[in-house]
């Protein structure tokens, strides 16, 4: 795999750019990857017969409908695979969103885990109900081993640390952009230099995630 090129492609394809009021996205690789992605998953409902007359509640025009529509997004599919960067770029950006996703799980379940070992907490939010006291325990003892297994995955830990580490960073970076913004000595260029550091700080948090969840999968 050409990571500094996918890397870079990434950056550009999901800057954020500051006009007027309005954010505009530039998602072309991320776009892309939806696509085939979206293209992936008719052909996989298609070939699925179960799945396929559920959809479709029996109706065989309709699913003659989709199954002509699902013979065209195969061949559009076929042309997209065979395109070997994009296909690499793709599992790139899916890596990144699945690591964030498992960081997300992570800090929920460790929040539940939390709450549940604090009495107090646990007697206002049943507010003294032991049914629902015995119930939010229960689910915090099974969060504790969804949350024990994946935190003896080390280099996914060693990643989330990573990348709170970067969206704190990215909060404080905004927070004083906020404030140079608010300030009565504002001029016009340094409001464009706020934007600037603004979108720096969103880049920044993206590209840290991206290099961990390349580097996750080369592991």
């Amino acid at each position: 795999m050409q990571f500094s090129n996918i890397f870079f492609t990434l950056l550009l394809s999901t800057a954020v750019v500051a006009k007027g009021n309005k954010t505009t996205k530039a998602v072309t690789d991320k776009s892309l990857c939806k696509q085939m992605a979206s293209l992936e998953a008719t052909v996989a409902l298609a070939a699925n017969t179960t799945k396929l007359d559920a959809k479709t509640k029996g109706n065989a025009t309709k699913a003659a409908e989709f199954q002509a529509k699902a013979s065209t997004a195969a061949t559009e599919l076929s042309t997209m695979q065979s395109n070997t960067t994009l296909v690499s770029t793709c599992a790139v950006i899916s890596a990144a969103q699945d690591t964030e996703d498992a960081c997300s799980q992570m800090s929920a379940l460790s929040k539940l885990v939390a709450l549940a070992a604090n009495t107090t907490e646990v007697d206002e939010k049943t507010k003294g109900n032991a049914t629902k006291a015995a119930a939010l325990q229960s689910k915090a003892s099974a969060a504790a081993t969804k949350l024990a297994d994946l935190q003896s995955n080390t280099t996914l830990t060693s990643a989330c640390a990573t990348i709170k580490t970067a969206k704190e960073a990215s909060k404080a970076e905004k927070a004083a952009a906020a404030s140079s913004t608010s300030s009565s000595a504002a001029s016009a260029s340094s409001t464009a230099k706020s934007a600037g550091s603004v979108l720096n700080a969103q880049t920044g948090v993206l590209s840290t995630v991206i290099v961990l969840a390349a580097g996750m999968m080369m592991l």
